[in-house]
């Protein structure tokens, strides 16, 4: 601790910060002592001169101890939250290439409530979503991923995610499954973003999304095909422009057979997703008939238009022409 917190030569301190990231890799009892003797605040200024000396591999050292000193302790998180950890990241996405160490550090950090509004407000949403689309290393991918879906669990950020452009991002791993866990990971993010209008109107505007999620009921995992019929579900009942669209992607076979191969969830599920495809069915069957006899009603109602009587009939005659035309009723009143 002394050398961390004294002036001193930044590579002496960077082996220091090594050590004790090694130390705190697989030690709750080394998390707790540290987090309650100022370790955190430490690290973080250590992880701030790392930064203006521009130095990757103490930068490296610095984030990653922070990560395992809070990995499981919300006590340690709360105390790097308050301290600003938030703002030094941010830091460090802009001025640093450590991709890696900064989402990890996110990833763990959207674990505690408090701090996902905060990171939900910040720099990180566009970093992390466009981590998404980038060649950079698939586990820096995946951590990213499993951090927008911490984020997405919380209604007000949902709309910030939208506006980053999630979905393009997200349309990615449909486009090219690489592993279940991310395809579990992005169906439980869309999910999430289906609960909302705003969310079901943006992934329904993406036609390519819709036929991906349609491919993973046709030929999926269970545990995929399970999330997707539910994301189907939201979709559907919130937009029937979305339905038509799954509909036409031919998922009736797929969902009959998830009905009965399908996780006991993923049953429920389809039969619902089956039967809202029926009851929007039958409506437009029943609005359509109703416009037909709508439209046969005007037509038996319909009265010919009456022609005008000459203008040069008197006011007399015509008295007279009504009282013949009352006694003598197969004459048409039309006739002039």
């Amino acid at each position: 601790m002394t050398v961390l917190t004294e002036e001193g030569d930044l590579s002496e301190k960077c082996k220091v910060v090594e050590q004790i990231r090694l130390l705190l890799k697989d030690d709750d009892e080394a998390r707790i002592l540290m987090g309650a003797n100022g370790f955190p605040e430490a690290l973080m200024e250590f992880l701030t001169l790392a930064l203006i000396e521009e130095n990757a591999d103490a930068q490296e050292s610095g984030a990653m101890a922070l990560f395992n000193l809070s990995v499981n302790n919300n006590r340690n998180r709360e105390m790097m939250l308050a301290a600003g950890v938030i703002s030094l990241l941010e830091n460090m996405i802009l001025k640093s290439n450590l991709h890696g160490p900064a989402t990890a550090l996110y990833l763990n950090l959207s674990c505690l409530e408090d701090a996902k509004p905060i990171i939900g407000s910040s720099r990180a949403v566009p970093f992390l979503i466009q981590l998404l689309t980038s060649n950079g290393e698939s586990q820096t991918k995946l951590d990213a991923l499993h951090t927008l879906y911490n984020l997405s669990t919380t209604p007000s950020i949902v709309p910030v995610l939208l506006s980053s452009a999630i979905i393009d991002g997200l349309q990615s791993f449909f486009a090219t499954p690489s592993d279940n866990l991310s395809t579990e990971t992005s169906l439980a993010i869309l999910i999430n973003l289906a609960s909302s209008q705003l969310g079901i109107e943006e992934i329904t505007s993406a036609p390519e999304l819709i036929s991906g999620l349609a491919a993973i009921v046709d030929a999926g995992e269970r545990a995929e095909q399970e999330q997707a019929v539910s994301c189907l579900l939201l979709l559907c009942r919130g937009s029937e422009k979305c339905s038509q669209m799954v509909l036409q992607e031919g998922v009736i076979p797929g969902l009959v057979a998830i009905t009965v191969n399908g996780t006991s969830r993923g049953k429920i599920k389809a039969q619902k997703l089956l039967m809202l495809f029926r009851e929007q069915r039958q409506k437009d069957t029943d609005l359509g008939q109703q416009r037909e006899r709508d439209g046969n009603s005007n037509a038996t109602m319909a009265v010919p238009e009456p022609k005008t009587l000459c203008k040069s009939v008197s006011k007399k005659k015509m008295g007279k022409a009504l009282s013949f035309f009352g006694k003598n009723k197969r004459f048409s009143l039309y006739q002039c």
